[in-house]
């Protein structure tokens, strides 16, 4: 990662744990309402699943950006050196079959 995104990923870390913490106490609020009932549907699944989600959502989205920003080779030059590989061993195998095929001598 470059200096100039650093900030920008810890702002949005920062963003969602706060929209995290705000819709929670949203919740909890509807939730625990003096007003004697259940508490509205929506609220209960805003609560028990928007943690769960947001931590999908960070997984996902880390394992996006840790898979871009690897410093690995690339699909292609992995297929390049399979290629060459194949050759090399094909070669080889050719040798050891001639090898076999020639008579002894004797």
């Amino acid at each position: 990662m470059t200096e100039k995104t650093k900030p920008r990923v810890r702002l949005l870390f920062v963003a969602i744990w706060i929209a995290l913490v705000v819709a929670l106490f949203v919740g909890f609020t509807f939730i625990n309402a003096p007003h004697g009932g259940s508490p509205p549907w929506i609220a209960s699944v805003i609560v028990s699943w928007l943690p769960f989600l947001a931590l999908v959502g960070v997984w996902l989205w880390y394992a996006r950006t840790s898979r871009r920003s690897s410093s690995g080779t690339s699909w292609v030059d992995l297929y390049e050196q399979q290629v060459a590989e194949n050759k090399r061993t094909n070669a080889l195998l050719e040798r050891i079959a001639a090898a076999l095929e020639k008579p002894s001598p004797g």
